[in-house]
């Protein structure tokens, strides 16, 4: 890979963020990553909500993340909401058995509705305009194109339509098709993983220290995003189950509820319980 650093979003549907690699820090530490800290009040994290604050020609981004909340809090507090769009949470909405067509749209907080290209495209845009501040500041001659390779990350259960609708509206925020990764997020915890010092090192003559994990090495990831383990358990759960119609409905009934219950753990623990005795 010729390009100079490598820049990843992680688009989630509750929180995004976003993080980058130049080539050099890569080949001395494989594990270094510098990574914005996002600022709500008091909090501060890696990653900012999943929102963005779209002016009222429903083509210009106003705010993302913090941000955006505290402004659209502002504006409803003022009643002057109808005057904006404010999407939260949207990003699951690509997560669907046929996926989602381009002319598909969104509806915001308040019932107006937006092209779900535009919305997605401008929520990348926001983050890919601010990862290029944040290196602008560390690169005194400024970037090209040609020097940033794109990564952006998707949830495993996304099928290759949705997978195709958020390469466009990558595209679209203007990422380079040539200089655009989509990574399934599972794949690029595990490569990160694989370059983690976890494994105790003991060589004869040297003092003993870590090491990443040796040829032949097992592990597990667990992708515990909500609506990823949640799917990922009832698949599990329903595997062990009759495969009858009434014993999947009551099946995927029971799943729809444990967000609301938050009984989530107690339902793996239910779930690994079965799958040893079976």
């Amino acid at each position: 890979m010729d390009s100079l650093v490598v820049v990843a979003i992680d688009f989630g549907t509750t929180y995004s963020g976003w993080a980058f690699s130049f080539r050099h820090e890569f080949e001395r530490d494989p594990v270094k990553v510098s990574s914005k800290n996002w600022q709500g009040g008091t909090l501060v994290s890696q990653k900012g909500p999943t929102c963005i604050l779209i002016k009222s020609d429903g083509k210009t981004t106003d705010s993302f993340g913090y941000d955006a909340e505290s402004k659209y809090a502002e504006k409803v507090e003022e009643n002057e909401q109808d005057q904006w769009f404010f999407f939260r949470r949207f990003k699951m909405m690509l997560f669907k058995d046929q996926g989602m067509q381009r002319s598909a749209t969104l509806e915001d907080e308040s019932g107006k509705k937006l092209p779900a290209m535009t919305v997605f495209a401008l929520s990348i845009e926001y983050l890919k305009k601010d990862v290029l501040e944040s290196l602008g500041k560390q690169v005194d001659t400024g970037l090209t194109v040609d020097d940033i390779h794109w990564v952006l990350t998707v949830p495993a259960i996304w099928n290759d339509a949705a997978k195709q609708f958020m390469r466009e509206a990558a595209e679209k925020a203007g990422m380079l098709e040539k200089k655009l990764s989509i990574c399934l997020k599972p794949e690029a915890a595990s490569i990160y993983c694989r370059h983690l010092p976890v494994s105790k090192s003991s060589v004869k003559g040297e003092k003993t220290s870590f090491a990443q994990f040796s040829a032949g090495t097992k592990y597990l990831v667990l992708d515990a995003e909500a609506a990823s383990l949640m799917n990922c358990l009832a698949q599990l759960y329903l595997s062990f189950k009759p495969v009858d119609q009434a014993s999947k409905a009551a099946t995927i009934t029971r799943v729809e509820q444990w967000p609301k219950r938050n009984h989530l753990m107690d339902e793996f623990k239910h779930v690994k319980i079965e799958c040893r005795q079976n």
